[in-house]
């Protein structure tokens, strides 16, 4: 029997290729709760106070203090309820407490003041408390004299001019003159934040200044309004609620969440904040606490937010995450927001905040490409990455470096089994890997395939090698052209479709009537996705989970799907080997005629954990063999995959093996290593 193989070191950086037909085999082995409500700055009155605070309690979260006079209003906004976002999801932990804000705006008194204030009579006076040494909570006493809305209480229902109705279930906090509730939404039964404020404040001034920031974004990593609108004294802001559990804040504070994890999420942060900018609006309040972890992530809190190239009304700092550059005078542009991403960075590479001195007065991470990007983030202004876009592809070319570098064990064994009858050995099997790396992408590939022959001996023999050879060839063209799409299943299916036009072609120049049954996996990184049509079955096997991820397209499995017998006894039916599909049947095949992962897992592609298994087979193997029995062959063998491959042939014929048998498996491998430049 031929060996054909598809070697072409020129495709990519590394593609080796096995292909094989009866008999002859081979090894390869490769592998807040939002801050809703938080103040935007306001002056302080110069005639109440001249003085500032200098001492500072950054342990505990706190109240923002007015420090300047409100924004003017936005223009009121008309909510729509838009189309329905995703619900963000989280790995639940306890909130952590929000870091220390401050907006300061410093007015020093002058030396003849000082000198004048000696020599006056000491006396109780707010002016010379405000002179003393403060904490930021006695700031943040004198906020207002304009309350919150009195509130609500569970059950009370708000109609919007609309007719929407919200039910009040909780409230959440009170702060900064505004009321935040859990309320549902009536109608559709949906989950909402209701924030009320009263009319004609500087708070609902707020309020309005979000919903217009929101309204204009309207994506799925920002939350959604669904109505603003004025009654009985109050303005009142419908949005969309947010699970906050579950901080950025929370997981710089967790030492078990992996370090390409975190970086993974600042990538989908620089994502959001790209569009945002794309918009014609800057952040400029970011901070862990701000953002929700799901997927996707949820960035909340528009209060500070400015229109690209426009100035801030009042002068304010994030300490440790605004821009040292941010300045009233100054236009703001997306360099602000680089600078605040920069520094959540810092502290997802080092475990500490960055330095209120800087990036040359803190600990620098000794990571390569890590200390390049900080500087280009937190450096001066114009040496800054200029566009958030720019940041997101160096965050992802970041978590390429230090991401675990990926790689497949592949083993393959077959037999033609003990039957006296059967002098050929109509399974084949193949399997091609590849890799491409560059400075912006790594991908890690491969695919498995097997297909059992059907008809007479060297019609089943020849469709089998035929289709093995066709997928094969396809996937090669594919991956040498570097082709990406969003649904490689669609891909793997086109691939099969092709195989079986070979088939039936090729049948019908020999005049004769067979096919063959046809299992195909393709995996980038850690993801797969399957085409399969016949018999041939796929296990995924984790430590002693073992996982079927095909089903039978045979008349045994039709009677086991009717419960008219059950799926052991599936192994000794005397239909079990009539197929119900195959290739060279007929060309071209319906859509349905080729199953993917989705009848047994609703997905179409899967994700692996290290050292999972794929077991590929033929029936002539899964019929003897229980799924334990492949499990405890793979455990025994460790990570000698080939001899596993060979344990579970040599099994089969202890068994009696009364048909060909072939096993291919596919072992994901993960190396943690730092990738130098």
């Amino acid at each position: 029997m031929s060996e054909p193989t598809f070697s072409d070191e020129s495709i990519v950086g590394q593609h080796n290729t096995i292909l094989k037909s009866s008999e002859d085999h081979q090894q390869s082995d490769q592998t807040p709760d939002a801050a809703l409500a938080e103040t935007p700055p306001t002056h302080a009155d110069p005639e109440s106070s001249s003085a500032s605070p200098s001492e500072l309690d950054r342990t505990e979260p706190i109240e923002e203090p007015l420090l300047c006079d409100p924004p003017e209003p936005p223009d009121q906004v008309s909510a729509e309820h838009t189309s329905e976002a995703e619900p963000a999801q989280d790995d639940l932990d306890p909130q952590l407490p929000e870091p220390s804000e401050i907006d300061e705006e410093v007015q020093s008194p002058t030396v003849e003041q000082e000198a004048d204030r000696a020599e006056e009579p000491r006396e109780e006076s707010s002016a010379e408390s405000s002179a003393e040494p403060l904490l930021l909570e006695e700031l943040s006493e004198p906020l207002s004299e304009i309350p919150a809305p009195p509130l609500l209480d569970r059950g009370t229902e708000i109609i919007s001019p609309e007719g929407a109705t919200f039910r009040i279930r909780t409230q959440l906090r009170s702060d900064s003159q505004i009321n935040l509730y859990q309320a549902i939404w009536i109608a559709p039964q949906k989950e909402v934040w209701l924030r009320e404020a009263l009319s004609g404040t500087e708070a609902a001034e707020r309020l309005q200044h979000e919903a217009t920031v929101l309204q204009d974004l309207n994506h799925q990593m920002f939350p959604q309004v669904f109505s603003l609108f004025d009654q009985d004294g109050k303005t009142i802001l419908i949005s969309e609620a947010i699970n906050t559990e579950t901080t950025l804040a929370d997981w710089l504070e967790r030492d078990r969440v992996p370090l390409p994890q975190l970086l993974s999420t600042l990538a989908q942060l620089a994502f959001g904040l790209t569009h945002l900018h794309t918009k014609g609006w800057v952040h400029l309040g970011l901070r862990p606490t701000q953002i929700a972890i799901g997927k996707p992530i949820k960035i909340f809190e528009f209060s500070y937010a400015v229109r690209l190239g426009q100035t801030t009304a009042h002068p304010f700092l994030h300490v440790g995450y605004s821009s040292p550059d941010l300045r009233p005078e100054l236009p703001v542009d997306a360099r602000e927001d680089v600078y605040s991403v920069g520094a959540i960075l810092y502290a997802a590479l080092t475990g500490q905040n960055l330095s209120e001195m800087g990036l040359e007065h803190s600990r620098l991470p000794e990571i390569p490409g890590g200390l390049q990007l900080l500087r280009r983030c937190l450096g001066s202004r114009d040496s800054r990455l200029k566009t958030m876009e720019e940041l997101h592809q160096h965050l992802l070319r970041l978590k390429r470096r230090i991401a675990p570098t990926i790689s497949y064990s592949i083993a393959a064994a077959t037999t033609i089994g003990l039957e006296a009858t059967r002098t050929t050995n109509q399974d084949a099997y193949g399997y091609l890997n590849g890799q491409f790396l560059c400075e912006a992408e790594e991908q890690v590939w491969s695919i498995a395939c097997i297909a059992d022959g059907m008809g007479g001996m060297a019609a089943g023999e020849v469709a089998s090698e035929v289709a093995v050879k066709a997928v094969l060839a396809e996937a090669a063209l594919h991956f040498a052209t570097l082709q990406s799409g969003p649904d490689p299943t669609s891909t793997v299916k086109t691939w099969v479709q092709k195989a079986n036009q070979q088939v039936c072609q090729t049948l019908k120049q020999r005049h004769e009537r067979g096919g063959c049954t046809m299992l195909c996996v393709c995996l980038i990184n850690r993801r797969f996705t399957i085409a399969h049509v016949g018999d041939c079955r796929l296990y995924r096997i984790r430590g002693k989970d073992v996982i079927r991820l095909t089903q039978d397209h045979s008349l045994a499995m039709v009677h086991v799907l009717q419960q008219q017998i059950s799926l052991e006894e599936l192994r000794q039916h005397p239909d079990r080997s009539k197929v119900t599909r195959s290739l060279g049947e007929r060309s071209p095949l319906p859509e349905y005629y080729i199953d993917t992962l989705q009848p047994m897992t609703t997905q179409t592609t899967i994700e692996l954990q290290t050292e999972d298994v794929l077991l590929l087979c033929s029936d002539g193997l899964w019929e003897p063999l229980l799924e334990q029995d492949m499990a405890e062959v793979i455990a025994a063998a460790g990570f000698d995959l080939q001899h596993a491959a060979n344990e579970l042939i040599n099994l089969t014929l202890q068994r009696g093996a009364p048909d060909n048998a072939t096993v291919l498996l596919v072992r994901l491998n993960e190396t943690a290593i730092l990738k130098e430049e």
